[in-house]
């Protein structure tokens, strides 16, 4: 499958994911769900450099913006910054706002009184439960492999379309609120070993680097990760080893086969170093 695809299934994922909030009869699957505050510093990241494509700047660029955010300029949020992490992560921030990853939160009462004006709509009800069943029929593939027919996509952005509009107006009319809220999940650090849905497919081929540095590569990562370190730290142990491990001639042939070391360090973080010694060498 495709970037493309990839990108399309995980729209369908935030339009489900914003119904499932919305609705009466889903509401109680929704708060049951894992939350990941990693999504709010993907969209942040992607705002700040203003790209609005979710396969734009790489994961470690996200991973890293907690312990720099400090130094960045103020206000972090405007009308555009806050538009582009509504259409990449609209998911994270209706729970950013709704206070999933704070002990409050200033916007909860009016979104739940948003809430009761939506929330009744059985075509949706319906729609969701069909679509993530199939999802869930699927299995772990289902973001890089699978597939919903094009009707019921088209139907299910039909029924959106009034509440998704009222969610961004709201959302536009709070910067301030919002603001406030990302500042104190800033401060709480990535989540780490928690990979949100978007970085699901890897940046780089298997095969890009030969057994011996890829066995480098994993065994750099297997010594920070005895070490048992409290996550920022294991992070950044992690990120600084790895680049230390690509030598400037490892770095020019990953350059000249039109990918970087960013890349390769995501891939590691995210696939590689879980994998058993057997597995990196095979």
């Amino acid at each position: 499958m495709g970037d493309a695809e990839h990108q399309r299934n995980l729209k369908i994922d935030d339009l489900l994911d914003l119904w499932e909030w919305c609705s009466r009869r889903l509401h109680v699957k929704w708060q049951r769900k894992p939350r990941l505050r990693n999504g709010v510093f993907i969209g942040l990241t992607h705002a700040l450099l203003g790209q609005d494509s979710i396969s734009g700047p790489t994961l470690l660029r996200s991973m890293e913006l907690p312990k720099r955010h400090r130094n960045l300029a103020r206000p972090l949020l405007n009308q555009k910054r806050l538009r582009i992490i509504w259409k990449l992560k609209p998911g994270s921030l209706l729970e950013l706002c709704v206070g999933c990853f704070t002990k409050t939160s200033p916007l909860t009462k009016p979104l739940n009184r948003l809430r009761l004006t939506y929330q009744n709509n059985s075509i949706l009800d319906d729609l969701a439960k069909k679509m993530r069943g199939r999802e869930k029929r699927f299995g772990a593939d289902w973001f890089t492999e699978g597939h919903h027919p094009t009707g019921d996509v088209r139907l299910l952005k039909k029924e959106m379309r009034a509440l998704g509009k009222e969610l961004a107006d709201f959302m536009l009319k709070e910067r301030a609120a919002i603001e406030m809220l990302i500042e104190e999940v800033l401060a709480q650090g990535w989540q780490f070993r928690e990979i949100p849905a978007a970085w699901l497919v890897r940046r780089t081929p298997e095969n890009l680097l030969n057994r011996s540095i890829r066995l480098k590569l994993w065994q750099a990562a297997q010594d920070v990760l005895s070490r048992n370190l409290p996550d920022e730290e294991a992070l950044n142990a992690l990120c600084q080893t790895l680049r230390h491990k690509i030598t400037p001639s490892v770095k020019s042939a990953i350059e000249a086969q039109g990918y970087t070391v960013n890349n390769v360090i995501d891939d590691m973080l995210n696939f590689d170093m879980r994998k058993s010694r057997d597995e990196i060498t095979s």
